[in-house]
């Protein structure tokens, strides 16, 4: 699936191990909820930039595409402290009934 096929909407990039640990869960959680108050998430534009810069040592990750109106009360959009480019942030762990799709990024 190439950048400009993504479905519109926001999306939590995760590891294969913590999108395992989150299957066994029930919810996603990271350690940023913990220390910064929210998850990181990025808009179907933003993913590829995120997904090179954040993700480089890895070969790929899974797309959790969310289900924007079951976070409407925890779904924000931040301006980046550096660059006030606004950036889809949740301030809540992520029950994985508001994952409506998981892709793997960058397809093989």
């Amino acid at each position: 699936m190439t950048p400009g096929a993504l479905p519109f909407g926001v999306y939590i990039l995760a590891r294969e191990p913590d999108w395992r640990a989150a299957q066994a869960l029930g919810y996603w959680h990271t350690s940023a909820l913990e220390s910064e108050g929210f998850i990181h998430a990025a808009s179907h534009e933003q993913v590829p930039a995120v997904f090179a810069r954040r993700f480089n040592d890895v070969s790929h990750v899974f797309l959790l595409k969310l289900d924007e109106a079951s976070l409407i009360d925890f779904l924000r959009w931040d301006a980046h402290p550096k660059t006030g480019e606004l950036y889809p942030h949740i301030y809540c762990a992520v029950p994985l009934a508001s994952v409506e799709r998981v892709i793997v990024w960058p397809a093989n």
